[in-house]
């Protein structure tokens, strides 16, 4: 609810993309302005200590403000606004800012740009929509269910994915088929799409067929999978549930349900950092702990000694193990479990180093008091989140000195940032 309006100087934009002023002794957060520009705002919350606020209109344009390439930006990439090599700037200077602020650490972050800037997923969810007498790609509108903004495409979402995104909404409005209701697409460095087609309907089989029949005509179609939305059930209408991703020299499993980073060439990036940080010489155990379907423990199988790769989420693991076979790779031990079960045994072996990549919420309790209590030598914690990124730290700097931050920009035009942190038992030389 609009509360009333008012103007503000923007001083600077903080972490997650909110711009910040100050109005009367209270912190003012707002959206699209930036430094130095006024913003004209509407009012939408007024708390003890801050407001917050909806940016109307702006003048004194900063010269790091360029035009959005589509009109939905503001509900996908609202960093579209900024201008690319400002919006790295931006990035970097947050994690700076939240590392000093949080734990006062001095350290100025390794900041990796994307190696491209639009094009860049290789994997993109929609809802499928339809609004008088044609269906439509959509967006959930931000912090809603049912309430949905149409778009064409996606300018992030690579080219060939767009075209299988077009001609999926031309099978649907041809065939009327309204128990379609979303779509997951995926595409690997092959340019190969595996698709996922959700209903919550059940559809009529012979519908299904012809019109996966026409979507057939696309001949780097990998697998179409139907979805059940509400019981999760898949049925396989084409090739697999799953594709090779060719990744540095390894190739991956990943099926329609895996996680697995939405940027290849980024993720490449990191994968060499960690390579570099840890400096295996073949001897080492490493463990890798939330680790998806296996992608930094498989890379790094041929510089490790042994690596043990725990995942709990039961497809990631089943590709992981299918990935492991696949490249011939020995000596690595796939362990399905939670991290907070297996962590109570796991430094019972001998294990020289960690790499943790854990979801948005962070590490559970458990396993951070557990490494900071008995861990390796070495920690490489990915992060997703700069702030359960803070907060897992100052449990693990009780008995791990940070000596490295990298910052990478998986997700060009949006406020997202991923780090990767090198901790090293307190006391340790830095190799």
């Amino acid at each position: 609810m609009i509360q009333y309006s008012m103007r503000i100087k923007i001083d600077r934009i903080v972490y997650p993309g909110k711009s910040m002023g100050k109005s009367g002794g209270k912190v003012v957060f707002t959206d699209h302005g930036l430094s130095g520009e006024e913003a004209e705002i509407e009012v939408i919350k007024d708390a003890k200590n801050h407001i917050q606020g909806r940016t109307v209109s702006v003048t004194g344009h900063s010269p790091h403000r360029v035009s959005p390439r589509c009109t939905h930006y503001m509900v996908c990439a609202p960093y579209q606004y900024i201008e690319p090599v400002y919006q790295s700037e931006l990035k970097a200077r947050q994690i700076k800012d939240i590392l000093g602020h949080h734990l006062s650490l001095d350290l100025e972050p390794v900041f990796r740009p994307s190696p491209r800037i639009w094009g860049y997923r290789n994997k993109a969810v929609f809802k499928i929509i339809w609004e008088e007498g044609s269906p439509s790609l959509a967006y959930n509108l931000p912090r809603s269910t049912d309430r949905f903004i149409r778009i064409d495409g996606c300018y992030l979402a690579s080219e060939n994915m767009n075209v299988f995104l077009k001609e999926l909404i031309r099978v649907v409005k041809e065939r009327s088929l309204r128990w379609i209701d979303g779509v997951i697409v995926r595409e690997n460095t092959k340019k190969e799409i595996l698709a996922g087609i959700y209903h919550t309907e059940r559809p009529d089989a012979e519908d299904a067929l012809l019109a996966l029949a026409d979507i057939d005509g696309m001949s780097n179609v990998a697998g179409l999978v139907l979805v059940d939305r509400v019981t999760g059930k898949r049925k396989t209408m084409r090739g697999n549930e799953f594709f090779i991703e060719r990744l540095r020299d390894k190739d991956l499993c990943i099926g329609i349900g895996s996680f697995f980073q939405v940027n290849t060439g980024q993720l490449s990036v990191l994968s060499e950092d960690i390579e570099k940080e840890l400096a295996l010489t073949g001897t080492e155990t490493l463990a890798d702990l939330y680790c998806g379907v296996g992608t930094f423990g498989v890379l790094l199988s041929p510089k490790a000694g042994r690596v043990i790769g725990v995942e709990s989420d039961e497809e990631n693991f089943y590709y992981m193990k299918r990935t492991i076979g696949m490249n011939g790779i020995t000596g690595f031990d796939a362990r399905l479990s939670d991290c907070k079960n297996m962590i109570r045994t796991l430094f019972e072996e001998k294990v020289d180093a960690v790499i943790v990549d854990p979801p948005r919420k962070g590490m559970d309790p458990a396993v951070c008091l557990r490494l900071a209590d008995s861990g390796p030598g070495m920690i490489i914690y990915v992060s997703c989140d700069p702030a359960t990124l803070t907060r897992d730290m100052k449990t693990l700097m009780s008995s791990y000195d940070v000596t490295k931050v990298y910052a990478y920009d998986f997700f060009p035009h949006t406020p997202h940032i991923e780090t990767m942190t090198v901790m090293r038992r307190a006391g340790r030389k830095t190799k």
